[in-house]
């Protein structure tokens, strides 16, 4: 069996980037994690356990602020302590032990139960989404006070819950959700109007808003969906369920992709003279962009092919190879074709694999991702990771060089399609061609990947004019490309044609030596090029020999009454 044990994903943004060991680079899209932390095929931790892993799940923790004890890699009593705690928010058997169920509570969207007194940017997060929904008026303190138990206390009342006041695990879980009635009107309140857009409104862009989003560009962008008639809640800093669905909602009536988030083309249709209304026609949908590239993951030769679009719109030009690093026999790549989902994060963390850092996070599937090369948790570069390079070496995920793993992160989106696949035929020859550049310690990055040259053009029935002169592994040159051609063409060398001699020609070269009874040294010595050379003159006796001369030019009539030249 592949995988026997919880597969999951989950994504946290940290307040700060890590430091990187090579290029430092920053967010790309703000929309995306920073770093994704990846669990996978966990080991449970226990009071006792040391490492990586422990410390990646105290830091975990304290983020959630169930933890407040020392980060120090040790599982012992104040992490137990936490643990528990967790385990009785989401109603998990209280053991102290962090088994895989619990794992994925800590590592996903996990709350912690907040009460009168209770101070964070999780209070803060609630009173924002409280605020949202029309429940709180206050400040954004982040300090649980009287006004947010009354808001959790009247949210609870609408919902069917427990009217506690108390923002439990269960009372969270459906405030940040869909699923939510909205608040019963005061009849008593006297509502405070907001006032009439009198000023012209600021169109510059704020830069792109997503869900999470704070600040004046959220409150800008609702505004404007007030004023259009998008948005009907009231105007905070906080940009949530309700103003992304009206954010959808305008990009779906003005001819936009819905994702939700606001970009430059959402943000200039937000100002624009001939924006649509609810209630009015909606604008044609700009034609999607037909998905540019198909990747195949070629698991026996440890390269990734990405293919663009030919003239008849199917994936046929071979664009780049990179050279990869995929699972390992125990732990193997899933095989399959994966639609990806777009999603990536400029790092990933692996505390369940012992620790370590990678660049440039683009998932897959549920289990797997591509990414970098290793770095160790004090954000060296892992040489090991990197000298594997073109060797089965990961847990599943598919490591490429820093460079390779950036340029798929910057170009593979939603849509594209990843075919893996472990029955291809060795080809040394691709492979040793597309090799990785050295690997440059000072700047934590390969050299550039050296561009194979251009081959020349083989004529059937034709031997080089050059002198004879042994050919081996390492040799490259014009006359390993006419062997290779030729011995492609005898059906003896099933790789491709690249002008280097490797495995792959030395086999097809004691395969000919062979069947010709020379000696089976897999050289292409005198007598194994003489013999090759004599076959093709002999195949080429008695018909006309391809002429090595250009042809004579054509002459082109001039123009008549019944031919017009271009017509």
């Amino acid at each position: 069996m592949k995988r026997f044990l919880l597969t999951l994903m989950a994504c946290i943004l940290l307040l700060q980037a890590l430091p990187v060991a090579g290029e430092s680079i920053p967010l790309d899209n703000p929309d995306e994690p920073q770093v994704m932390t990846v669990t996978s095929d966990a080991r449970p931790l226990k009071s006792g356990d040391k490492g990586e892993d422990v410390t990646a799940l105290q830091t975990r923790l304290r983020k959630l602020e169930y933890y407040r004890g020392p980060v120090s890699g040790i599982f012992a009593e104040v992490t137990t302590k936490a643990i528990r705690a967790v385990q009785e928010a989401y109603g998990l058997p209280v053991t102290g032990v962090a088994d895989l169920d619990t794992l994925a509570i800590i590592y996903g969207d996990a709350y912690r139960p907040l009460a009168k007194g209770d101070t964070g940017e999780d209070v803060k997060r609630v009173q924002a989404r409280l605020s949202e929904l029309g429940y709180y008026w206050g400040k954004l303190s982040g300090s649980y006070l009287e006004g947010t138990t009354a808001a959790i206390s009247n949210f609870q009342k609408d919902n069917g819950l427990d009217s506690t006041g108390k923002a439990d695990v269960k009372t969270q879980e459906r405030l940040f959700s869909d699923d939510i009635v909205m608040p019963t009107p005061d009849p008593a309140a006297t509502p405070v109007p907001l006032p009439a857009p009198t000023e012209v409104p600021d169109t510059t862009f704020p830069g792109k808003l997503w869900y999470g989003s704070t600040g004046k560009g959220v409150e800008r962008l609702q505004k404007q969906l007030k004023y259009l008639g998008f948005l009907d809640r009231k105007v905070t800093s906080g940009f949530y369920k309700h103003t992304q669905a009206a954010v959808k909602e305008f990009q779906r009536l003005n001819g936009i992709k819905q994702d939700g988030a606001v970009g430059e083309d959402t943000w200039a249709a937000l100002f624009a003279a001939d924006v649509v209304r609810p209630g009015g026609v909606p604008k044609p949908t700009a034609a999607p962009t037909p998905i540019p590239y198909f990747i195949e993951v070629d698991v026996a030769n440890q390269l990734i092919k990405v293919f663009r679009r030919d003239v008849n719109n199917e994936f046929t030009d071979l664009y780049k190879i990179f050279t990869a690093s995929t699972g390992t026999e125990k732990f193997p790549s899933d095989v399959g074709t994966w639609t990806l989902t777009g999603r990536r994060a400029r790092w990933a963390s692996f505390p369940t694999w012992g620790g370590g850092l990678a660049e440039y996070w683009v998932k897959i599937n549920n289990s797997i991702a591509f990414h970098s090369f290793l770095y160790g948790s004090n954000k060296k570069v892992n040489m090991g990771s990197v000298n594997k390079l073109g060797k089965p070496a990961s847990h599943g995920c598919i490591r490429l060089t820093l460079q390779d793993a950036k340029w798929i992160y910057d170009n593979i989106r939603e849509g594209v399609e990843v075919w893996i696949h472990e029955d291809a035929p060795k080809d040394p020859e691709l492979k040793y061609a597309h090799r990785p550049g050295t690997f440059n310690k000072s700047q934590g990055r390969h050299d550039a990947t050296p561009e194979p040259t251009q081959p020349p053009v083989y004529q059937s029935g034709t031997i080089p004019s050059t002198e004879i002169k042994t050919m081996k592994m390492g040799s490259e040159g014009e006359e390993v490309f006419w062997l290779q051609s030729r011995l492609k063409e005898l059906g003896l060398y099933k790789g491709t044609i690249t002008g280097q001699y490797r495995e792959g020609t030395r086999d097809a070269v004691k395969a000919y030596q062979k069947a010709n009874k020379l000696p089976q040294n897999g050289t292409a010595d005198k007598a194994t090029q003489e013999l090759l050379r004599s076959q093709v003159l002999e195949e080429a006796a008695g018909q006309s020999l391809p002429s090595l001369t250009p042809p004579p030019p054509v002459t082109v009539p001039e123009p008549t009454d019944s031919f017009v030249v271009g017509g």
